[in-house]
């Protein structure tokens, strides 16, 4: 009898010692567990963190090449429409200029400009061109005038002749030495071409608001 009580003691035992395990090996079980999915839900959010920035940084960038683009067409059309006005501008002013040759002080205009080149040639011999329709007029009233102009400013011109422009000019006058070698072009082609920056400047003031120029 006694011994069949021991026998229930250690049975009983083995029992509570077993449910003890169990119990100690459910807890590491669940703390296992409960680490594992902290860290799985950890690396998720900083994946999903990363995705989100990633996706965000993209925006941006895309964002910004769209504005760039934009930017770029809308300045090109700027661009396109500003030099519309100034060439519209640029006729206007060609228009105007071929009509000086009807002005009254054309034969003037037409000394100044000789005169002009005058002072930028040596010697006192000087061939002028001009244009067909202008040759009669340099000796008549251009060059006496050319002649005024200079002895006033102490320089004696001994010999001036006038010859047609091969070509058809607005006005204006092509000064040049004897020998052909040194020529001052000052057709009204000439001077607007030299001074196309200056012209081009004075158009800007005086057509587009400070808002609408491009550089």
């Amino acid at each position: 009898m006694a011994d069949m009580e021991s026998v229930d003691k250690i049975c009983e035992q083995i029992r509570g010692d077993g449910a003890k395990e169990t119990d100690s090996i459910l807890e590491k079980a669940r703390s296992t567990a409960a680490a594992i999915i902290e860290k799985a839900e950890s690396e998720a959010r900083t994946v999903g963190d990363r995705i989100l920035r990633e996706a965000t940084e993209k925006g941006a960038v895309a964002k910004k090449r769209v504005l760039s683009s934009v930017s770029l067409e809308v300045r090109r059309i700027k661009l396109r429409a500003r030099e519309e006005v100034v060439t519209a501008v640029m006729d206007a002013v060609r228009a105007s200029v071929e009509r000086t040759r009807k002005r009254d002080d054309y034969p003037r205009i037409l000394a100044g400009l000789a005169a002009e080149a005058l002072r930028m040639l040596e010697g006192d011999e000087f061939v002028v061109h001009a244009d067909r329709r202008d040759v009669a007029l340099l000796e008549s009233a251009v060059f006496p005038a050319v002649r005024e102009l200079m002895r006033i400013e102490g320089r004696a011109v001994k010999r001036l002749e006038g010859r047609p422009l091969p070509e058809a000019t607005a006005g204006g006058v092509r000064v040049g030495l004897p020998g052909g070698n040194v020529i001052f072009d000052n057709t009204f082609e000439a001077r607007m071409y030299r001074y196309r920056d200056d012209i081009r400047a004075i158009i800007f003031d005086g057509v587009f608001a400070p808002g609408d120029r491009i550089e």
